[in-house]
């Protein structure tokens, strides 16, 4: 087959998204040689792409970050570009599908947060209005929908109606570089950024709906009251325009002083940084996915995090769970893991148990056998190239 991979939205500081792009590409390259691959980005996307001879990059000469020229081009140029390649299916990355996909679309949806969560939490003015009207139409008008978690399925059924048969949920994978790393490593990693022996984390970018503020007048609680106070709260993420505010947070929680504040860190270092932690603790009130709390569990580091459902479809008994906007439970659940080193043991083998679930191999046999089942499906009832809709290339 030859399958078109619609990378234009990708540039690192949109996070998770780029994150999952990142991990199932690796994830594709190192299970299979099959298939050949024409990824489309720009100059900021063409990193993602895989080093090999039957990986393709089909530069545009546009912004990723212009989104509007993006949406253009999506909706306007992609489709025909396409056809001309002659691709067996197209993997749309970002929960839409243009108007003229010409060749039979995948369509990942990674959550439902411009119709579950209100404008301040959410995607707000034309990009709110354009995801509003256009998952609709993409849920309707791809071959395959791929959400990233039976969470995240359960609400395009609920919300857009989409038929659990046309739908293969397909998480991030977890790639092999995210193990524990050795005690060395993790020493020159501490030194590196001057952390101490132990510190709590926290892994996000700044959007409301994770909660940073909630997670400050926990910790707030837990430095006036108990020992786990004694460790720094460490943050790594893009604060996205959202210093001052994330600083007056602090404050107003009394823990200014005691924060943490690292810069972004290139991908291969974050396993360092999950192994180095006593604990992760994630508070987030929305999540289609999670990613942090996969990776920290793959690295043996002991997780807290919110009760909230695509969580716990991945974490399971593996983390302590809490209702996330209970600041005196969060508190207490950090202050339980903090006094006992036996359960932070059993936290770790737990995650280092429950990460073998999503390691790369079973995600991307998962991904390739949805290509094959979308190439096998008419384009809006046409025959492709010569062929009959079923037909392998």
């Amino acid at each position: 087959m030859r399958v078109g991979l619609n990378l234009l939205h990708c540039h690192s500081s949109i996070g998770g998204v780029w994150n999952y792009v990142r991990n199932l590409l690796e994830a594709i390259r190192d299970y299979s040689h099959a298939n050949e691959y024409y990824a489309f980005v720009t100059v900021y996307s063409e990193q993602l792409v895989p080093a090999g001879r039957n990986w393709v990059p089909v530069k545009v000469r546009i912004s990723g970050r212009q989104r509007l020229l993006r949406v253009m081009y999506e909706n306007l140029i992609l489709g025909w570009h396409a056809e001309r390649l002659g691709l067996s299916c197209m993997h749309w990355f970002a929960n839409t599908v243009g108007f003229m996909p010409r060749v039979p679309a995948l369509v990942t949806m990674h959550d439902l947060n411009v119709f579950d969560l209100p404008p301040d939490f959410s995607r707000a003015g034309a990009a709110r209005w354009y995801l509003r009207i256009m998952m609709p139409r993409s849920a309707a008008r791809a071959a395959i929908v791929l959400p990233v978690s039976e969470a995240t399925a359960a609400r395009l059924t609920a919300v857009l109606q989409v038929p659990r048969c046309k739908m293969v949920v397909v998480p991030s994978p977890i790639g092999e570089a995210f193990r524990p790393v050795g005690q060395c490593e993790v020493e020159r990693f501490r030194a590196k950024y001057a952390l101490p022996d132990r510190f709590w984390l926290y892994v996000s970018h700044y959007y409301p709906h994770k909660n940073h503020a909630a997670l400050f007048r926990a910790y707030g609680q837990l430095v006036r009251r108990a020992a786990g106070g004694k460790w720094p709260l460490v943050l790594c993420g893009n604060r996205r325009g959202a210093d001052s505010l994330m600083c007056e947070m602090a404050r107003e929680a009394g823990v200014s002083e005691k924060i943490v504040w690292l810069p972004l860190l290139p991908d291969e270092e974050m396993p360092s940084l999950y192994s180095a932690a006593t604990s992760l603790v994630f508070p987030s009130l929305y999540e289609g996915g999670g990613i942090p709390v996969m990776e920290a569990l793959a690295c043996g580091c002991p997780v807290i995090a919110s009760n909230i459902p695509a969580v716990q479809e991945f974490a399971g008994e593996a983390a302590m769970m809490v209702e996330p906007s209970d600041c005196e439970g969060l508190a207490n659940a950090m202050d339980r893991m903090a006094s006992h080193e036996i359960l932070q043991e059993s936290y770790r083998q737990a995650g280092l148990a429950r990460s073998v679930s999503f390691r790369s191999p079973a995600i991307a046999k998962r991904i390739l056998d949805a290509y094959q089942k979308a190439a096998a499906r008419p384009c809006g009832g046409r025959k492709r190239n010569g062929q009959s809709p079923g037909d392998d290339r």
